[in-house]
């Protein structure tokens, strides 16, 4: 436990689509009144190949994205409207899938509905063009896409949903798969490792950073689709939680419990490829990435005042991993990032402490950017 954890390069990465450069083009259109140009825009910036080849005529689009359908029309009335069909109700037991459906609507979507439809659920989205800001309109499309297909098969397993579509999947090379399940492994009996000395010495704060690091690591270096993705996603919001670090240590360890469980069968079929349009992430520019730092930032230069090389160190790889969780970060970046991640593992927390201190340093200056 004096040692830092290392870094593992991925297996298995995710793909990004995005045309980062037509973004601020969406943007300036949308500022410019030019709505339906703006949007149209902003789909090649989400995916250019799928937004030509998926328009079945004009400002109609119907998308495949994992196992859901996404349909897509700019009414002649000038209004944006968005479904997506997703699963069916079964014969019985309909309460309790509807009570699901009723949290959906309240986490995690923000602004698109889960509504029930010719005896299935449907997610939708009706407003004027005029108000398709590009920013929140990505968000949308992306909330609809990734937690439709990342959630049913846990409609279907647990609440007897019935599929609409099958996924059509490529599945993984074994080799591929079996050295993810390894690694798999490998993270949580470290997590486990760690957590029982946090726990034992009552260190409560580096107990839950440690299990939520070990949650993000697992991201980067299988990143699984399905259910295992989306069970990661609500583990890792646990990190999050208005609550004691002893209450959220708790959480993430009865989810890593959770996740030893998972047998070798049920893991393989999160490992796959499918047509997507939206990316399982968004990117950010340095400057975001920065931003989504700067709490950890704060916090390590609090501990370096105090001489506390591990709680830099625990600063910077929670700050590190976190925005590899949550972004496609920009290659310059990316570099500093995993080169000091590399370069930690491994070592004393006073060394990977100060290794931690001496990049942080260099990727908040506002310079960097």
């Amino acid at each position: 436990m004096d040692l830092c954890p290392r870094y593992i390069e991925p297996i298995v990465e995710y793909e990004s689509k995005l045309n980062i450069e037509l973004y601020q083009s969406a943007v300036k259109l949308f500022e410019s009144k030019m709505y339906e140009e703006s949007f149209r825009v902003l789909l090649n910036y989400i995916n250019q190949e799928m937004a030509k080849s998926c328009e079945k005529e004009h400002n109609h689009w119907v998308i495949p994205h994992g196992s859901l359908i996404l349909e897509i029309r700019i009414t002649p009335d000038a209004m944006l409207e968005i479904r997506a069909p997703f699963v069916k109700l079964p014969p019985d037991r309909r309460a309790p899938l509807l009570r699901q459906a009723l949290e959906f609507n309240t986490h995690p979507l923000t602004l698109s509905r889960l509504v029930l439809q010719d005896d299935g659920l449907t997610f939708v989205y009706r407003a004027p063009l005029s108000l398709a800001e590009p920013f929140k309109t990505y968000g949308i499309i992306h909330e609809i896409c990734i937690n439709g297909d990342s959630s049913d098969d846990e409609y279907i397993t647990k609440f007897g949903a019935l599929p609409l579509r099958e996924k059509q999947v490529t599945y993984l090379p074994k080799q591929q798969v079996d050295r993810a399940w390894q690694v798999y492994q490998e993270l949580l009996a470290e997590a486990q490792r760690y957590s029982d000395y946090y726990t034992q010495k009552r260190w409560h704060g580096f107990d839950f950073e440690i299990q939520g690091i070990a949650l993000m690591r697992i991201d980067h270096a299988v990143s699984p689709q399905g259910y295992l993705r989306t069970r990661l996603e609500r583990s890792v919001n646990h990190v999050w939680a208005q609550r004691s670090a002893e209450e959220i240590a708790n959480l993430l360890r009865r989810d890593l419990d959770e996740y030893r469980r998972i047998e070798r069968a049920a893991f393989d079929r999160d490992f796959y490829k499918t047509t997507f349009f939206v990316s399982a992430k968004k990117t950010a520019e340095i400057g975001a990435c920065q931003k989504n730092m700067a709490q950890r930032w704060s916090w390590a230069q609090e501990d370096r005042a105090h001489r506390n090389a591990q709680g830099v160190a625990f600063c910077y790889l929670f700050a590190a991993y976190n925005l590899l969780y949550s972004f496609f970060v920009p290659p310059k970046l990316h570099a500093e990032i995993v080169g000091t991640l590399r370069a930690m593992g491994g070592k004393g927390w006073e060394e990977a402490g100060e290794l931690a201190w001496a990049n942080f340093q260099k990727i908040m200056d506002p310079a960097y950017a």
